[in-house]
């Protein structure tokens, strides 16, 4: 079952969040981030950019996590609402 679970969630990933990212409420919630981050690092010395982008690299690695447990547990809701 789990490779199952993996399979849905790769295909999610790479198929399906695009389409459901282009809305006006993510387009302007994101609008002008990258400029900004760039702005925001430029005054940064080298060793603090370095661990900015550990944390930074940590902080994807959990919410990673936290998005594959929220489909999982999207999917469980499905699949039991599907039985009723």
């Amino acid at each position: 079952m789990e490779g199952y679970l993996q399979a849905l969630y790769d295909y999610v990933q790479e198929a399906r969040i695009a389409a459901c990212l282009e809305t006006w409420e993510y387009r302007r919630a994101t609008y002008d981030l990258e400029a900004d981050w760039t702005a925001f690092r430029a005054t940064l010395t080298a060793d603090q950019d370095r661990r900015l982008d550990a944390l930074l690299t940590r902080e994807r690695s959990a919410g990673a996590l936290e998005d594959e447990a929220v489909f999982r547990c999207g999917l469980s809701i499905g699949v039991g609402l599907g039985r009723l």
